[in-house]
Formats: structure tokens, C-alpha cells, sequence
């Protein structure tokens, strides 16, 4: 190994800005320019590349060694959600604007921002020539469901690698878990009528927000865990009727549950059924599953997570409460499906995702790379 290596800051800060100025917007949906972006940057400097997936909405692997897996992969995602109404924000959204020490954009801490640190983190490794392999994964489609990330998942590249860091932006605290999530449809039918004798129709909406009711204000079973907290469910959307003066036949809502430990998407959405049933309503409303992820939890005492605790002490000074995400991310689905426990850590806040003028603290853009090379250089002392 090779003595440690500079970050280079004005690399990085070109890299994010014209990640940010390579619109990825989610939906459409169209990773293809971030993507060739990371892949010409790395590729310049040695670093080999495999892709999985459509060439629009490609996941990119890359490695240290030429393709060689080790025991920890890095990993953050190229989509954003749409920058909405310009007039909304102060700076250009594909700007890459710096001011006071801030770079405003979309995708600037979700998360453009901390996929150009990993870049960095794995051009610096790289250059000091460990023995272990390093990986960093870069997915499409996170925004919207994920499925970058189950299309790696299915691949089996990731087949072997023990642990893993998620550059979500947690302000550089540690979490290890996020809630899961159980998207359900309520469907109320009724029977249409005038709207001056709605005696003789049956009020869809009325039924809907009854049931919808009933499954808000019910008790569901769960396990106490002090960093998931309590699960969560609310009222999303609803829609019914025609016209003011029809009785509505038709009303459809949807609820967003946030799952904690003990709660299955499925389990669940048979205990709304049984609630449902219990309470009159079976004949008339159905309750439909529309999109499930059980809640993830590493153990704070795995080697991930006091790892990444030390290395944010190391970088920063201070060592961070560890917590969880009330927000979904890729390790819902590499977690239980490839069986990889993850840190999540990175630069900016969540508080400034989705948002109009988002942006990314460049002081905390900047220590993050020192502390992924921290991690790294620690699994890579191990071999």
C-alpha cells in the first residue's frame, strides 16, 4: 500500500456540477448521461466498470481490481426527482451554483453530492494501491421504487460482499435502519344516483373515508425498537365521483404506511382486510397492495457500524447518536435480498431533499470522502 492520497477538491466540485447539470429526473426517469459522466470520469483513471441493466437506466459496479469483489461496497443513486417550477428557486436547478460555501442544484445532496465524493473515495484507494478490493455502485430508479437496485440484487454480482455503506445524506451522522413501507389502495363501490335522492344510491366516498377510518385509527402489531420508533400510516389520495349531483359509485384512496421491526408488508395488509371485514365493510371495499419493503436494521454493535462511528469521530470531531431513516433507500432491497448489512452516511441533509434551492455543505462534502477512506482502508487492512 502506497502512503494516503489528497482529495482533490476542485475534481470533485467540476464532477458534481456536471452531474448536476445532466438532468436526471425521475419520473421521466433517464440516467444514461449521469451515468456515461461517472463512467468516462473513472474509466480516465484506470478504474474498470460493469454495467447491469437497460443502457437508458443502467446500474454501474465499480472496481478498484478490474472487476474483483471484497467484503464492502459504497453505494448511492444517479436519479433525482424533478426539479419542479424554476421560478421556485433562487438558484438555477442545473447550475451547480456555490454560495457561502454551499452548491445548490438538484441531485446536490440526493445525491449527486455524495456519489461524486464515493468517486473520489475510489480514485484516492485506488491510487494507494491496497490489496482488498473496493466497490461502488451507482443505481438508477431509486426515486420511483428501487428497481435499479433489485436488477443488481438479481444479477448476483454482489454475491460475497459482507458490508455496506449507503451515502444517503445524514448530515454525516450513522444510521443503520431505515422504516420499511406498505402502499395500499382502498376501494369503496357504490351505486349511483341523483344527487337530489341520495337515498337511493349508496355513497362511495362516504364508505371510503369510513373505511379508511377504521384501518387509520386501528392498533397494528409490532416490535419496540427505541432508533425505528413507532410505524406510521396516513391518508395519501383520494378520488370518487362524477359530478356534484350523482351519488358517487366509485371511490378509491391510498394509504402510506411506514413499517418498523416485526411488521411484513404482506402481514399486514391481511390484518386491513381483517379490520375491514370486521367492521361491516367487506362487501362493498377492497383493499389492494400497490408497493412493499420490510423495515431494515443493522445491529449498532456489527463491524459496519463501528467502523463508520469511528471514522466520522476521526473526520469530524465528534461522535454521532447513532438513528435510523424515516426515508426509503437502496438497502431495503440489498440488505434482505443480498444479504449485505449497511451504515448509511453521508454528506448534507434530507431536510433539503425534494427541495426547491437543495443543496449540499461543501465542508461536509469534502470530510466524507476521509471518511469513506477511512472505512475502506480499514476492511482493506484486514486482508
Amino acid at each position: 500500500m502506497l502512503g494516503a492520497r489528497m482529495t482533490n477538491k476542485k475534481r470533485m466540485t467540476s464532477l458534481l456540477r456536471d452531474l448536476i447539470a445532466a438532468s436526471s429526473e425521475s419520473p421521466p426517469g433517464g440516467e444514461r448521461e449521469v451515468a456515461d459522466i461517472l463512467r468516462n470520469h473513472l474509466e480516465a483513471q484506470g478504474i474498470s466498470c460493469v454495467s447491469v441493466g437497460p443502457s437508458d437506466r443502467p446500474n454501474l459496479i465499480f472496481s478498484s481490481h478490474d472487476g474483483e469483489i471484497g467484503p464492502l461496497v459504497m453505494h448511492g443513486h444517479m436519479d433525482t426527482v424533478p426539479a419542479g417550477p424554476k421560478d421556485k428557486w433562487t438558484h438555477d436547478p442545473f447550475a451547480g451554483e456555490i454560495v457561502d460555501g454551499k452548491m445548490y442544484g438538484r441531485g446536490a445532496c440526493d445525491m449527486k453530492g455524495p456519489v461524486a465524493a464515493l468517486t473520489e473515495t475510489l480514485i484516492l484507494y485506488s491510487e494507494e494501491k491496497h490489496e482488498m478490493p473496493l466497490l461502488v455502485l451507482t443505481t438508477s430508479d431509486e426515486e420511483t421504487g428501487c428497481t435499479g437496485a433489485e436488477k443488481i440484487a438479481q444479477s448476483g454480482k454482489l454475491n460475497g460482499v459482507s458490508y455496506g455503506v449507503c451515502a444517503e445524506p445524514t448530515n454525516l451522522g450513522v444510521f443503520v435502519g431505515e422504516k420499511g413501507i406498505l402502499w395500499s389502495k382502498v376501494i369503496a363501490k357504490g351505486e349511483a344516483a341523483h344527487g337530489s335522492r341520495p337515498e337511493e344510491g349508496v355513497n362511495a366516498i362516504e364508505l371510503c373515508i369510513d373505511a379508511v377510518r377504521v384501518l387509520t385509527d386501528a392498533k397494528y402489531e409490532f416490535e419496540e425498537d427505541p432508533l425505528l420508533g413507532d410505524y406510521t400510516l396516513s391518508l395519501g389520495t383520494i378520488k370518487g365521483g362524477v359530478k356534484v349531483n350523482v351519488v358517487p359509485s366509485q371511490c378509491e384512496a391510498q394509504l402510506d404506511m411506514r413499517l418498523v421491526r416485526g411488521q411484513i408488508p404482506e402481514s399486514i395488509l391481511e390484518q386491513m382486510r381483517i379490520k375491514i371485514a370486521e367492521a361491516g365493510f367487506s362487501e362493498r371495499v377492497q383493499v389492494e397492495y400497490v408497493h412493499g419493503k420490510k423495515a431494515v436494521r443493522t445491529d449498532e454493535n456489527e463491524e459496519i457500524v463501528k467502523v463508520s462511528l469511528d471514522a466520522v469521530e476521526k473526520v469530524r470531531g465528534t461522535r454521532p447518536m447513532l438513528s435510523t431513516a424515516t426515508y426509503g433507500t437502496d438497502c431495503s432491497v440489498l440488505q434482505p435480498e443480498v444479504g449485505i448489512l449497511h451504515a448509511i452516511c453521508g454528506p448534507g441533509s434530507i431536510e433539503q431533499a425534494h427541495q426547491p434551492d437543495e443543496f449540499i455543505p461543501l465542508d461536509q462534502f469534502f470530510d466524507s470522502v476521509e471518511i469513506y477512506l477511512h472505512i475502506a482502508r480499514h476492511f482493506s487492512s484486514k486482508s
